[in-house]
């Protein structure tokens, strides 16, 4: 069924004719209501002329030919596809039917005259000016022939008037004349509407695109006019067309002074400029962007820091034929970061001393220690007998002081050098570093481990949580006051990280004592009753804030105390070597001269 309708309408023939072009596929449809209404008024008359004039034979196949002829032009364009040429034989099949008919319908008299009108309309709209008016002129021709034709051989005209007395036959020869004629003119008038109207709805469809293009241009418009970036577009040479509100607000200049120039005369600074348009330049030859930090000038002559974006704008050949600049002003950024590389080499500095403090510390402090501690050595080596007892007791405490300020100075190395001491994430299993940190500090028998859950397998810093480890277990070991000590070490897993908890029976830590213990060289015992630095626990929070982790203390007097360590399961290196874009103590303009050199290299 559908290849039957769509053999009818002709649609092969129609799919020819693109969507976009209204004037040919009006003409189309046209052709098909002319062939239409053509074909029925000649079969009509067909009948007409046999039923009411009685014509002969000859007459009515000649009839019939140019009907089917009708017929076959308007099928056989799906094969030839030809317009025209099937326009044209529509048109000239119509006529030469109307002409023929005169001959046996009263020559002018014949009623069918009316379906020139129709005819000469539908030529107009088919074929153009040109044509509608030959088809014009050949109609007038022919009603002057007829004219003509029925005064000088009227006779010989079969007439319907004349031969029919009672009028019926010329009555029934009027009204089928006026029905199919009005059919024709119908035809064509709606057909014209109906594609007027197609072409008014194109129009209002192509109004609305146009008007919403028109409004996103407008927000476009908007953004680039009102943003803080400086927005330039040029055309194929490279002359300034526009600039937008920022780039006026950044430069002091406005349109009217760079309209016409060069991008590189507005944006770069006169020093600069003719390296940078070098690769500029070279970018845009290839149509590509071009991407750069560079050094502008404002009208006032300060300098200024630009990141530019210069991007071609292609045509449909792929010529060049505009670019649109956007930049930002980075001279804050720059000015940051130039603070930033002195801070930097500040702390590079600052890092160096500390160095060399540590190594002063190292040797310089603890050579003279040595000396005191041999010195007072061979002084009670060799006056032992002579010592009283407060002077053996002075003595005694003398020894001691030396040993505690050798340790607060191993301390201080050992927190100096707790955070800035890197070795790389190895994977190892916890049991073995619990296991070289017990059999190196536990020598008590008397005291208690149990562990709970298996160790997990790390991937971290291996001495870094070794000392967290040592640190937490001699710390619950030296502090333990208890005859049956113990030691709980729990181990559980969350989503982001191992946590060991460390519990002891020992004498506890009051609650407003829980922050003071982390702090370095702080005690809760006078040092003279119970040797020790304060260092541990201080090193303990330094590492674990360090590998981004925390410590937690719970505690209750006289009865146990559990530190949580939190150690995450993927620690990252974060103190890798600083690396700054800026060369070390250059000045803004120096840093902008040094990098113009890869331009000029």
């Amino acid at each position: 069924m559908k290849k039957f309708i769509d053999l009818l309408l002709i649609r092969k023939a129609a799919r020819l004719i693109p969507e976009e072009d209204l004037s040919a596929r009006q003409q189309f449809n046209l052709f098909r209501t002319l062939t239409v209404a053509t074909f029925l008024i000649s079969l009509s008359i067909t009948l007409q002329v046999l039923s009411v004039l009685q014509a002969g034979l000859a007459f009515s196949a000649l009839l019939c030919g140019l009907t089917s002829l009708l017929v076959l032009n308007y099928f056989l364009l799906n094969i030839h596809q030809h317009f025209r040429i099937a326009y044209w034989i529509s048109v000239i099949s119509s006529l030469a039917v109307l002409h023929v008919v005169t001959y046996y319908s009263g020559g002018i008299r014949n009623s069918g005259m009316m379906y020139m009108g129709g005819l000469i309309l539908a030529t107009f709209m088919l074929l153009g000016n040109k044509e509608g008016k030959i088809i014009s002129v050949l109609s007038i021709l022919n009603l002057i022939f007829f004219y003509f034709f029925s005064e000088f051989f009227g006779r010989d005209v079969r007439n319907i008037i004349d031969s029919d007395a009672s009028g019926s036959m010329l009555n029934l020869d009027y009204f089928i004349t006026y029905v199919t004629a009005t059919v024709l003119i119908y035809s064509l008038s709606n057909n014209l509407l109906s594609n007027k109207n197609v072409v008014i709805s194109k129009v209002m469809e192509s109004k609305k695109d146009l008007e919403r293009i028109n409004e996103e241009l407008r927000k476009l418009s908007l953004v680039a006019s009102k943003t803080d970036n400086l927005v330039l577009i040029t055309d194929a040479s490279g002359s300034i067309e526009w600039v937008n509100e920022g780039f006026e607000r950044s430069t002091g200049y406005n349109l009217e002074e760079v309209k016409g120039k060069q991008a590189g005369e507005a944006l770069f600074n006169a020093d600069d400029r003719a390296a940078i348009m070098v690769q500029l330049n070279r970018s845009l030859e290839h149509n590509e962007s071009f991407s750069d930090e560079v050094n502008g000038v404002t009208k006032q002559g300060a300098n200024i820091w630009l990141s530019v974006q210069a991007t071609p704008i292609l045509d449909v050949q792929g010529q060049r034929e505009r670019t649109v600049y956007v930049c930002s002003d980075i001279t804050a950024r720059k000015e940051a970061d130039e603070r930033t590389a002195e801070y930097y080499r500040y702390l590079e500095k600052a890092n160096k001393e500390l160095d060399k403090f540590a190594y002063v510390v190292s040797h310089d402090l603890k050579a003279p220690l040595r000396a005191i501690s041999n010195l007072s050595t061979w002084i009670e080596e060799d006056l032992s007998d002579a010592f009283s007892d407060d002077t053996r007791e002075h003595f005694n405490m003398l020894k001691g002081r030396v040993v505690r300020m050798e340790g607060l100075i191993n301390g201080i190395l050992e927190y100096s050098r707790a955070d800035r001491v890197k070795s790389p994430n190895v994977c190892f299993d916890a049991r073995e570093v619990f296991d070289e940190v017990f059999d190196l500090l536990i020598e008590n028998n008397n005291l208690h481990v149990n562990i709970s859950n298996q160790f997990p397998q790390m991937e971290t810093e291996r001495m870094k949580f070794q000392q967290v480890v040592s640190n937490l277990v001699s710390n619950a070991i030296r502090h333990n006051d208890k005859s049956d000590a113990s030691l709980s070490i729990a181990i559980r897993e969350d989503e982001q990280f191992n946590v060991f908890s460390f519990e002891d029976n020992g004498p506890g830590i009051e609650a407003q004592y829980h922050e003071k213990i982390f702090v370095i060289f702080q005690t809760l015992k006078a040092r003279d009753s119970f040797e020790s630095t304060g260092v541990g626990l201080a090193i303990v929070k330094k590492i674990i804030d360090e590998v981004g982790g925390k410590v937690t203390v719970e505690s209750e007097a006289g009865k146990f105390t559990r530190f949580t360590v939190y150690w995450p399961k993927q620690t990252e290196e974060r103190y890798k070597p600083f690396q700054f874009s800026l060369h070390e103590g250059a000045t803004i303009n120096e840093r902008r001269a040094q990098s113009l050199k890869r331009y000029t290299a």
